[in-house]
């Protein structure tokens, strides 16, 4: 089986400045977020229970109304139904990789 490259993956701009690539296998789904400098990805909440791994840049990551810094290398587990929010201050684009279970309904592979 060949590797699947993200750029090969459709990006699509979900908010302004925010873009995604979706992957979905089965019970797993993958989702690759790339922050634009300034970009915003509202307060929001759903069912699925995400793991939200920092790639590159650095982001203030806001879950249940606490707020600290995240960056490459970190890793934040955000259950089911918890209000979380993300906004890119730096100079640069942050991106992440984000595991959802089970996987988002409505997104599919790009």
């Amino acid at each position: 089986m060949d590797p699947i490259r993200w750029e090969n993956i459709k990006e699509i701009e979900t908010r302004p400045g925010v873009f995604r690539r979706v992957f979905t296998a089965g019970s797993l789904q993958v989702i690759r977020y790339r922050y634009a400098p300034g970009s915003v990805f509202e307060d929001h909440s759903h069912t699925e229970e995400q793991l939200t791994i920092g790639i590159e840049g650095e982001l203030k990551f806001t879950i249940g109304g606490s707020t600290s810094t995240f960056g490459s290398g970190d890793l934040v587990h955000i259950p089911g139904g918890a209000h979380h929010s993300a906004t890119n201050r730096s100079g640069s684009d942050a991106v992440t990789l984000n595991v959802y279970t089970p996987p988002k309904r409505g997104l599919m592979n790009g």
